[in-house]
């Protein structure tokens, strides 16, 4: 968080953090972090006079990257456990206010799908995002294992979900956009980033993209292949680029 010379600006924002990071611990049981220590990380990353609102998102996106830390080592195996059960009630609800009758078993598969693939968060902070589409296949999965699957399965879990899990997909939405920038930003060749950028942010053809760069379609499609090749890797990425 940024200094400030009026030492009572610094303690109100201490205050109003701590206020957010308590009601936020006890609705949810987090455990993984001490309410101090979580207050500190909130606040580094804070700016000055930060609204509750922006404080609770704050606070939300610094205990995903907790509980993905926790998920993922496997030195303490106390503390993993402990970052699978918060987890499970975090997906839970999700799960609880879509599919009540199926909230148990579609949680239970989810669960095991974020422990065998979570290596492929390329994010910390999108795990949020990255654990909800997995509840989301785990239903698919459940609904296609019952000779059950319909239109059902291609419903989302935005709706009627609990406040923990609105904020983080709303917070995903954004982090997930910063880290696409970012990660066409790092792409080998200025003008892959160019294409890509033209075609899916801009909606410019290829016609009208290979005349601004003085370059063939042919071309423009070649760069846009081997960029989008490269994006794809991170799975949390690859909604990005349906054509």
């Amino acid at each position: 968080m940024n200094d400030t010379s009026d030492p009572s600006c610094s303690t109100t924002s201490r205050l109003a953090c701590r206020r957010v990071v308590q009601t936020l611990t006890g609705n949810y049981g987090w455990v993984l972090l001490c309410e101090d220590d979580l207050v500190a990380l909130v606040l580094e990353s804070a700016p000055v006079e930060a609204s509750p609102s922006e404080l609770e998102r704050l606070t939300i996106h610094q205990y995903t990257i907790i509980l993905y830390e926790a998920c993922r080592q496997a030195q303490n195996r106390d503390r993993r456990e402990q970052g699978y059960r918060e987890l499970f009630r975090f997906l839970f609800r999700a799960a609880c206010n879509r599919w009540p009758d199926l909230a148990e078993i579609v949680t239970q598969r989810a669960l095991v799908l974020v422990y065998e693939q979570i290596d492929r968060c390329q994010n910390k902070g999108t795990f949020g995002a990255f654990a909800l589409n997995k509840l989301r296949q785990a239903f698919k999965d459940v609904m296609r294992d019952r000779g059950k699957e319909s239109a059902w399965a291609e419903i989302g879990i935005a709706g009627g979900v609990d406040e923990w899990a609105t904020d983080q997909m709303q917070l995903d939405q954004e982090e997930s956009l910063r880290v696409l920038i970012d990660a066409i930003r790092h792409l080998p060749e200025k003008r892959q980033q160019k294409v890509i950028l033209l075609r899916f942010f801009g909606g410019v053809s290829d016609e009208a993209i290979g005349a601004r760069l003085g370059i063939t379609v042919s071309n423009v499609r070649v760069l846009r292949h081997r960029g989008l090749k490269q994006l794809k890797k991170d799975e949390q990425l690859r909604r990005y680029f349906e054509e």
